[in-house]
């Protein structure tokens, strides 16, 4: 049989399979680097504080829309209590000697001048003789003083003195005057004041109030309540002693009547993250709520129909989204980790960046947007 043999592949036909085949390899290479390239950018945003207030209606005796309503639970008492409290008021006592002054008489008879007697200043300072005195004529003598009003009296400089008691025609010739500085040297005492009074008052009262609310706490249905006073009433009270006593200490004691609402906080933090979603800025994410900065202010409390009023004072934390136009990925393709970070760091949302790139080999964030991946974790807290 005659077989008849093929005729060799040429040289250049073998070089072309070759370059096809490199060609091959390479954009294969290609597809595989740009389809495996990835970019994981991890924002740690800087939490941006929102606040707003609500109006809480609430009902202690099952009434009302459940939904528009909160359900309270109502706890009224008395308690009783004493406080004793620090006298800041202060006097000196009548009749102590503060200095000396020099008595002038220029008449030709000696002047006596009896125990008491007033001398009044140019500035109106009145002070008064601690003993009777005798003048000679056309003389002078030395004679202790004391201020008439010896707890506003501290200091007086040098300068003359007339005596009202006398007759004008002689005030100018009987006259006195201090050659040295008087200062007050008199005892002095604690004296209770209305202010010392209103301190210790509302010192105690404000403690009965959270005794109140610690025993209701204990007795409340869930320790997740929040509890807060809604009416408070003085029935009874006594001071000891009265206020301008001459005392060191002022004892306060009082029977209060409390009324104190307990609420489910969770209902409240509900409501609040409603409310402050609605106050998050566009490109913002509620974070979460700071509970332990929540201020209740009671604004009615109908004792006939058991119901409070009161107005919440919320905050919470929203940071940034992933999706927020600060992120904009045209804008980072292409970039180094650097790169990355220094552009980010322009924006007062953003507390810091990391970047992971994959496969090892990727040096540069991908150019094709589904590449890269924007991941907002939350702070440390």
């Amino acid at each position: 049989m005659y077989l008849r043999k093929h005729p060799g592949v040429t040289e250049g036909y073998k070089k072309m399979i070759l370059g096809f085949v490199i060609v091959t390899v390479l954009l294969v290479g290609v597809i595989i680097y740009f389809s495996a390239s990835r970019a994981v950018i991890g924002i740690v945003p800087k939490g941006k504080t929102v606040e707003t207030d609500f109006v809480a209606d609430v009902a202690t005796d099952g009434g009302g829309n459940q939904a528009e309503v909160f359900q309270g639970v109502l706890k009224e008492m008395e308690l009783v209590g004493e406080l004793e409290g620090d006298a800041t008021g202060s006097q000196i006592l009548n009749g102590n000697t503060i200095g000396k002054v020099t008595l002038f008489n220029k008449r030709p008879e000696a002047q006596t001048l009896v125990k008491t007697t007033r001398l009044l200043s140019k500035d109106n300072v009145l002070l008064r003789l601690t003993n009777q005195v005798v003048i000679p004529a056309n003389g002078q003598i030395e004679a202790d003083v004391y201020a008439d009003n010896p707890n506003s009296f501290q200091e007086m400089a040098p300068t003359s003195f007339i005596i009202p008691g006398l007759w004008e025609g002689i005030q100018d010739k009987v006259y006195a005057q201090n050659k040295s500085a008087l200062k007050s040297t008199g005892t002095a005492v604690k004296v209770v004041k209305d202010v010392d009074i209103t301190r210790v008052e509302e010192e105690l009262t404000n403690k009965l109030y959270d005794q109140a609310i610690e025993q209701f706490k204990k007795q409340a249905p869930d320790q997740n309540f929040v509890t807060f006073v809604v009416s408070k009433k003085v029935i009874e009270k006594q001071v000891v002693p009265a206020a301008e006593t001459v005392q060191d200490k002022v004892k306060v004691s009082l029977k209060v009547s409390v009324a104190l609402v307990a609420i489910n906080q969770n209902e409240i933090v509900n409501k609040a993250g409603e409310r402050l979603k609605g106050v998050v800025p566009t490109g913002y994410d509620l974070m979460n709520l700071d509970v332990d900065k929540f201020v209740y202010t009671v604004q009615a409390f109908d004792e006939q129909k058991k119901t409070a009023n009161v107005k919440v004072h919320v905050i919470g934390e929203a940071v940034v989204k992933a999706d927020n136009e600060i992120f904009n990925k045209d804008k980072i393709a292409g970039l180094s980790p650097k790169g990355v970070e220094l552009y980010l760091s322009n924006f007062e949302e953003v507390e810091a960046v990391s970047v992971e790139l994959s496969p090892f080999w990727v040096k540069k964030v991908p150019g094709l947007r589904d590449h890269i991946e924007i991941v907002v974790v939350s702070p440390s807290k």
